[in-house]
């Protein structure tokens, strides 16, 4: 019974003792990789305090005006818009152009059926032949009269009575003879010609129409010559001259016109000054088309230009720049300036604030830096890959 009770306290015991020494064998391997990490993060420590960033840093300097670029919508007008009327009325015989046609200078458009006019010519001729017949008989029979008066055998009355018909046969020819001459002119006048060479916008008149003068027959625009008419604010009128030179965009392209004339009156309900100006290209354009004319305006104000790249967001909504002062080792300090953004561009902006000197500035990537930062100067071939937006 004893040695029973001994053999269990010497197992208990050695239980003991072997769990303590697996414990203790566990938790030395732990502690080797806490000892090797140490030389590890020292040296990383290390490396990163001798580490600056690159930056992308540009000379900006003063410069004492801008100029803002304001784009017009104005329309294009032909310099030749007419509607083609008959002067009198009269039966449209032919139409020889539709809507749509082109047409050269003189080109018949349309003409009236002019078997009447002939007819009346033709009732006045004869009219003028039998006033003829009359004038002949007078002349015979003041002759005679004059015969007989040198005799004795006639009045001064009869005498003064052959004279005054043949004063009234007379002014008869004379107004029939005018009356032939209105009918040849309108004769002349039936017929619809081209005044120059354009495109028949529209045609109101048809074959067998009886027209009147108040009607339009078509309606004409030259192809030529085209203009641009564009409003544009007072202050920007009063600096621009006749004759001046001004970019217009038309079908997406850009072209040339030259200021032909710069109005004197303000419109009531845009209050603008209208500008004509005049297309030195001969392209096909539409009367009535919408063209956009840009016009650079100066501004008399001392800033600075800088890359868009070169701002960053600062408190309250305003802008910042990020300016670099030299220090040792060809090292440079980053300080912040608020700055206020007059105009900009696509990828450059007016700005002003900073002091009327030669600024450096870091020019891009600025929302990897920090102010009060320490950075170098990046090399060329740096600042390339900086432009491509790569990470520095």
């Amino acid at each position: 019974m004893l040695i029973d009770q001994r053999t269990t306290r010497f197992f208990r015991v050695y239980g003991l003792v072997l769990s303590f020494a697996l414990l203790s064998a566990c938790s030395e391997p732990t502690q080797e990789p806490s000892q090797k990490t140490k030389p590890t993060t020292t040296q990383a420590n290390k490396q990163s305090a001798n580490y600056h960033q690159s930056a992308d840093i540009r000379t900006i300097s003063p410069s004492m005006s801008y100029n803002i670029e304001r784009a017009y919508i104005g329309k294009v007008v032909s310099k030749q818009l007419t509607s083609l009327s008959f002067e009198y009325a009269g039966k449209v015989a032919k139409v020889y152009v539709d809507s749509g046609d082109l047409v050269s200078k003189g080109q018949l458009l349309a003409e009236f059926d002019t078997e009447l006019l002939t007819i009346q010519r033709q009732a006045i001729v004869a009219t003028i032949e039998q006033f003829r017949a009359r004038a002949e008989l007078n002349r015979l029979n003041l002759s005679r009269i004059n015969n007989l008066r040198t005799k004795g055998y006639s009045s001064k009355q009869a005498v003064d009575e052959l004279e005054a018909e043949k004063k009234i046969i007379n002014a008869d020819i004379s107004r029939q003879q005018a009356n032939i001459a209105s009918i040849e002119y309108q004769i002349s006048h039936a017929k619809l010609h081209a005044p120059f060479a354009a495109v028949i916008s529209s045609r109101t008149v048809a074959e067998g129409e009886n027209f009147s003068p108040n009607q339009d027959a078509f309606n004409l625009i030259q192809q030529a010559a085209h203009e641009v008419s564009v409003g544009v604010p007072v202050k920007v009128a009063s600096q621009l001259v006749v004759g001046q030179t001004l970019s217009v965009t038309l079908n997406k392209q850009t072209l040339s016109g030259q200021i032909l004339a710069i109005g004197k009156q303000v419109h009531q309900v845009s209050r603008t000054i209208e500008l004509r100006l005049g297309l030195k290209q001969t392209l096909t354009f539409y009367n009535g088309q919408l063209a956009q004319v840009n016009i650079e305006q100066g501004v008399e104000q001392a800033g600075f230009w800088l890359p868009l790249s070169a701002l960053t967001d600062g408190i309250r909504g305003q802008w910042n720049v990020y300016q670099v002062t030299a220090t040792a080792h060809d090292l440079l300090t980053i300080s912040a300036t608020t700055v206020e953004v007059k105009y900009a561009t696509l990828d450059a902006a007016y700005i002003t604030g900073l002091p009327l000197v030669t600024h450096e500035v870091i020019a891009s990537g600025v929302h990897r830096y920090v102010p009060r930062q320490i950075v170098k100067r990046a090399s060329e071939a740096i600042k390339q890959v900086a432009s491509t937006g790569q990470i520095l």
